[in-house]
């Protein structure tokens, strides 16, 4: 009566999949999972059994100690089984969460007085503790004393036969020494899942044939008494004094909407009873108090994603985008095919979020707000790290054979299992399974659970206590399931994020003397805010600190709200490599004429240039032109999503062609249009997200225009990259604003502005000095709020101050510093800055001083380079890639396989990435932004350290 999976964190190994499997293969009438303080396994093993019609039962092993508070606490562990309903356990769970000293625990006298469970006392219990009781059992398990069973029998206590497995089967035991680490048991008896032959063979050297057979004989009542289910959660039904109607109507005069206008009140009336015919109402009352809530207290985002696609939810103030202005679609939010309640996914300042958290718990009670627990399943990357440390292979071994790692999308089956392939498939992979052969055990902790936290974002909302449905841990406050269990418990989960970009709005305005809603009052239309963005001053600018979004900005002239939203939605990766933001930057620029597919896509196409760029815009063609069900429109949006492309869109194309048809579109143009729908189309973005990010983008660009001082400080604030703080500052340097690193008497604890000789300027905050940590400047601010001498050290500190902005050109002044003259180095080719290097039409020489970032060696016949090349290459393979910057840009660099073990290999040895400064010379190709080397010296290192 006792299964462990890998869901007992660092106490079992196993899939719960193969545990499950083993206990099906043993013919189990009842499949029992008792994780170690953990009931995160649950829904998935509910899942497996009711698949193979095997009665599932719901325990939870628990630490019990005599007291929850001595020094150090001796333990039992307890399995603890829902007799008629989980909520008996989920209370146990919170209430050992609560007492946490090394683990979760109970006193014994809490574990005898738990009601609705029946209890199972482990193999080290202190039996002079407690007494014999109607649902208690004694563990007959291979980990008992032949003495403890024997005092447990004088006592007249009841025994039920037990397994005590820490793995699945025999031939594990490796993986789960490897996998738990110092966490796993020492012991010699069987720990893995026992067939009853072997249980029988493990426990009659400590028990007689009666006990043995009482035992089983228990195990088979305690598993027809245990019948309690999981329960499908109840959606919270709060008190509200107007109808959703009512709400929108108030909203809209407050916010100067006209719903005498058909166009809107229709829209609203659809939208409503949609919402009603589904039962959402509940669901929209919660969201939008917490919203008019959170929208007094902080900075709120104007919309995260689809939900700004509703007009009800702009009324409602959850979103702050009219989607009639900006021909949002309102399908694209709720699904008309599907039951599920939509995702209204919010974004919150992240210094002020905490707030919405405790007003939703004051508002419905703790006990009915939790937050969403998260499960981190191993990656390749912390297989190979923990298993290689376990197995004392070498890092650098490692590392090899992740920098050779096969990469898998999400979507991918496979996804979880891609360390085997690698291992069998690459180059580096089969080195290190020859000299480390153990090491392929990485590869089966792969898609393993490694660890439980407290979801970042998500809130659990329920009508009746959260216990009743899943356990909560009461450290935290967060629930023992994650997302997808929360989605089949039917418990409603609220995706409450914290974007740092609004915690720099509200200390920009603060510093401004600005109110929290001064940004939802600016026009959409100055043109100081577009000039920040047509000036190239990126630094700050939300969704524009990538070379993809900065790219497109720099050929266009951006003019208009719609041109940001444009770029944010084009810089990806699909519409960029299937050509369509090449074609929308030459229509922008009047390089190619704006035409469309049909006059009858115009009313589609028109904000885009007649390029498709958004879901929306597929989903809409798809339904008006082409006349795809509501089903196929949202098969296509997934598809969209996922990036599934091309081959998935094609199942489509015939019943579109012949909607197309109908509606009068010719035959003879349909292939060609259906096979640009799909080649712009099939990786497009969702342009409800990309107007709600659009704006925020906008309002960055605002307040730099308006505030520049205001708004770089709180940036600076927000921005714990030293390397990007210059950025910033070398922007308000061009602008004439000056800056100190920190001032000892001034400098606070955030970036501040000062004033002097009548400018403006920026001061650093006083952590900015090396040696100051969190606590010191707390003990700083202390003090000078208490009108008290700063502590010695501080003081010091602050006096004699080093910080990693003291110098807006490090590298140009370290290279200074270490070669005055380049010439008596032998170096006499002209220096090009990194931000210079650029193509144009013609392979040219060019020479940098760069720091190297990143050191990846490769080697030319990984499997991948196989793949695309189509054959194996002869001679040296081993070449290098690396990253190298100067003060004003990064560039990619690439060492070829015939120059490695001249150059190339000397960089790897001495490593040091982020430290190693060297002069490189190479060409520049005609069409793509590189530099192939073909010499590189080591300079120095940039922080002026000797080693080499």
């Amino acid at each position: 009566m006792r299964i462990r999976t890998g869901y007992s964190f660092r106490v079992a190994a196993g899939m719960i999949d193969d545990c499950f499997a083993k206990v099906k293969g043993l013919g189990w009438h009842y499949a029992p999972i008792t994780d170690r303080a953990s009931t995160f396994g649950w829904i998935r093993w509910n899942k497996l059994c009711k698949n193979a019609n095997i009665k599932p039962i719901f325990g939870v092993e628990l630490a019990v100690t005599p007291s929850a508070h001595a020094k150090k606490p001796v333990f039992d562990h307890w399995t603890f089984l829902a007799i008629d309903d989980i909520g008996a356990v989920n209370q146990l769970v919170s209430l050992a969460t609560s007492q946490f000293r090394y683990e979760p625990l109970l006193t014994y006298e809490q574990a005898m007085a738990a009601e609705g469970v029946i209890k199972i006392a482990g193999s080290r219990a202190l039996l002079n503790e407690f007494k014999p009781a109607e649902d208690l059992y004694i563990a007959l398990s291979p980990s008992a004393s032949k003495g403890y069973i024997k005092q447990a029998f004088e006592m007249g206590h009841k025994f039920i036969a037990t397994g005590d497995n820490k793995f699945v089967n025999e031939d594990d035991e490796g993986f789960y020494e490897v996998l738990c680490g110092r966490g796993a048991s020492t012991q010699t008896y069987s720990q893995w899942i026992l067939t009853e032959d072997e249980w029988r063979s493990s426990v009659k050297r400590i028990a007689w044939p009666e006990v043995i057979e009482d035992a089983i004989a228990n195990q088979t009542d305690v598993g027809a008494l245990c019948h309690a289910k999981l329960k499908s959660a109840q959606l919270l039904s709060p008190q509200h004094d107007l109808s959703l109607e009512e709400m929108c109507r108030v909203g809209a005069v407050k916010l100067g909407i006209d719903l005498t206008d058909p166009v809107y009140s229709s829209r609203m009336d659809r939208e409503l009873k949609l919402i009603f015919d589904k039962n959402f109402e509940d669901y929209f009352y919660i969201i939008a108090d917490m919203m008019q809530f959170a929208r007094q207290k902080m900075i709120c985002g104007p919309a995260r994603g689809s939900s700004c696609g509703s007009l009800v939810c702009c009324l409602l103030e959850i979103t702050t985008i009219d989607p009639l202005k900006y021909d949002l679609l309102f399908e694209r939010f709720i699904d008309i095919t599907r039951n599920d309640l939509p995702d209204i996914d919010i974004d919150f300042s992240d210094q002020k979020r905490h707030l919405v958290f405790e007003y939703m718990e004051n508002k419905y009670g703790r006990e009915h707000i939790a937050r969403l627990g998260t499960v981190a399943l191993f990656r390749p990357r912390s297989a190979v790290d923990e298993a290689g440390a376990a197995l004392g292979v070498p890092k650098w071994l490692c590392t090899k054979v992740l920098d050779s790692l096969i990469v898998r999308s999400s979507g991918d089956s496979r996804a979880l299992s891609t360390l085997e392939d690698t291992f069998r498939g690459t180059q580096s992979g089969k080195e290190l399974l020859d000299k480390y052969p153990e090491i392929l055990v990485a590869a089966r902790m792969e898609g393993h659970p490694r660890h439980f936290s407290q979801h970042a974002a998500g809130i659990v909302v329920t009508e009746t206590p959260v216990t009743d449905y899943v356990a909560v841990d009461s450290r935290t406050g967060a629930t023992y399931c994650d997302k997808k269990d929360a989605e089949e418990l039917n418990l409603l989960k609220i995706d409450a994020l914290g974007l740092t970009q609004l915690s720099v709005f509200e200390d920009a305005l603060l510093l401004a003397g600005k109110d929290i809603h001064y940004l939802e009052r600016v026009p959409l239309d100055d043109p100081a805010a577009f000039e920040v963005i047509n000036k190239g001053q990126f630094s700050g600018i939300f969704q524009f600190n990538g070379p993809a979004l900065q790219s497109i900005a720099n050929q266009i002239k951006t003019e208009h709200i719609e041109d940001i939203v444009s770029t944010t939605a084009l810089a990806r990766p699909g519409p960029m490599a299937s050509g369509g933001t090449g074609e929308w930057v030459k229509r922008k620029n009047g390089y190619s004429p704006v035409d469309y597919p049909h006059p009858a896509f115009e009313p589609y196409l028109k904000n885009t240039l007649g390029i498709v760029a958004y879901q929306e815009q597929v989903m809409e063609i798809g339904r008006q032109i082409g006349d795809l069900t509501w089903e196929d429109v949202t098969a296509l949006r997934k598809a969209m999503s996922k990036s599934l492309g091309k081959e998935y869109f094609d199942q489509f194309g015939d019943r579109f062609k012949a909607g197309a048809i109908k509606k009068g579109i010719p035959a003879d143009k349909l292939e060609k249009i259906w096979d640009d729908l799909c080649a712009y189309g099939a990786w497009c973005f969702n342009r409800s997200h990309a107007v709600a990010y659009g704006v925020i983008s906008y309002w960055c660009a605002y307040l730099k225009a308006h505030f520049p001082v205001e708004f770089a400080a709180a940036t600076l604030s927000h921005e714990p990259d030293p390397e990007k703080q210059i950025k910033t500052l070398r922007e308000m340097a061009v602008e004439g604003i000056e800056y100190l690193p920190v001032d000892s008497e001034l400098s606070i604890d955030k970036w501040s502005v000062g004033w002097r000789n009548g400018k403006k300027y920026l001061i650093g905050p006083v952590q900015n000095v090396k040696g100051i940590g969190p606590k010191m400047v707390s003990a700083i601010m202390s003090a000078r709020a208490r009108g008290e001498p700063l502590p010695e050290k501080a003081q010091k500190l602050l006096n004699n101050a080093v910080t990693e902005i003291d110098s807006l050109w490090p590298i140009r002044n370290a290279v200074k510093r270490i070669m005055p003259d380049p010439t008596e180095k032998n170096i006499h080719t002209p220096v090009t800055q990194v931000i210079d290097v650029q193509t144009n039409g013609r392979e040219y020489t060019t020479m940098i001083f760069a720091v190297v970032q990143q050191i990846k060696p490769r080697d030319e016949n990984e499997a991948v380079n196989v793949a695309k090349r189509g054959y194996e290459i002869k001679g040296p393979t081993q070449s290098l890639n690396l990253t190298v910057s100067d003060d004003t840009d990064r560039i990619f660099c690439k060492v070829d396989r015939f120059k490695f073990e001249k150059i190339g290999k000397e960089i790897v040895d001495r490593g040091r990435p982020g430290k190693a400064l060297y002069a490189i010379k190479g060409k520049v190709p005609d069409s793509f932004r590189m530099i192939r080397v073909e010499n590189i010296r080591f300079i120095g290192f940039v922080d002026g350290d000797s080693k080499k």
